[in-house]
Parts: structure tokens; C-alpha cells; sequence
């Protein structure tokens, strides 16, 4: 698996969104996460864990845990990973379960837990996702274990 695009919105300390495009790298397979500590770099590989598997890297669900706590009230956490397993593409999104603002009205409403899987028909940045292959949070997860050939304890 070569990861291609990561996008983060309210995920662990980063309130707004984060994008990184490991395309940059080219054709370098081996790179450095590097920073002070507190930065986020542990939450780059938990969202990636999180965006294939559903799960943290210690493996329970983490749903509302993964919510910044920085992130306006109204902003919904969700992770997009793009990555690419033998010639085909791939992009699989997460929304953990959390509580934002209502959309009508005052107070909040909870979101359920959803994940999607595509296969990839353009580039780690177009808007078209591709093709479907799972909808629903334990089909991308199965589906991704299949591809993979591993789980998250793996």
C-alpha cells in the first residue's frame, strides 16, 4: 500500500483541516514525520489507522475521542484517506459517532458512524470519489482487511 492523499477536519488537535499529500514525495519510500512534541505527528498515523480499520492504533473504538477539542461546534469530524494497492486506487472516508450543532434550531444532534470505500477512477484531489465498494462502516472494514491482507492488530 503506498499512501497517496490524508485529509483531517477536526481530527485530534488540528481544529481546522489538514491535507497531507504524501504524492509530494514522489518516488522516495521512505520519509520522516518530524516535529516538536505535541504536534500531531502520532495523530497522522491514528487517523490513517482510523480511516482503514475504524480504529485507533490500540485497536477499541474511539469515536468521540478523536473530536479536536479545538474545533468550532459546528464542524464535523471526518478523515479521507487516498492510497494506492497495486495498480488500482482507492479512497476510504470515516465519520466517527459525535454530537454537532443542530442544523435548525438550538442545541445539538448526534451523528452516527458511517465509512465508505471507493475505487478510484482520477486523481488523489478530483471530486469524483469513483466506483463504490462499501457503504457502511464494517463492510469498509472488511473490505479493507481483504485488500490489505491484515487487520488493525496487525
Amino acid at each position: 500500500m503506498k499512501p497517496l492523499r490524508l485529509v483531517m477536519e477536526a481530527f485530534g488537535p488540528f481544529a481546522e483541516t489538514q491535507v497531507i499529500d504524501f504524492r509530494e514525495l514522489r518516488d522516495h519510500s521512505f520519509f520522516l514525520i518530524h516535529e516538536a512534541d505535541g504536534a500531531g505527528k502520532s495523530s497522522i498515523l491514528e487517523a490513517i489507522c482510523f480511516a482503514l480499520f475504524g480504529t485507533g492504533s490500540g485497536g477499541g473504538y474511539i469515536g468521540p475521542g478523536l473530536r479536536s477539542h479545538h474545533a468550532p461546534p459546528s464542524a464535523l469530524t471526518k478523515v479521507s484517506f487516498d492510497f494506492s494497492l497495486g495498480g488500482d486506487s482507492f479512497r476510504v472516508e470515516r465519520v466517527p459517532e459525535q454530537e454537532t450543532l443542530a442544523i435548525e434550531g438550538t442545541g445539538s444532534t448526534r451523528v452516527g458512524a458511517r465509512g465508505t470505500l471507493w475505487k478510484r477512477t482520477g486523481q488523489a484531489d478530483d471530486a469524483d470519489d469513483g466506483t463504490p465498494l462499501a457503504t457502511t462502516w464494517k463492510q469498509v472494514t472488511e473490505e479493507i482487511q481483504v485488500r490489505l491482507g491484515l487487520n488493525h492488530e496487525q
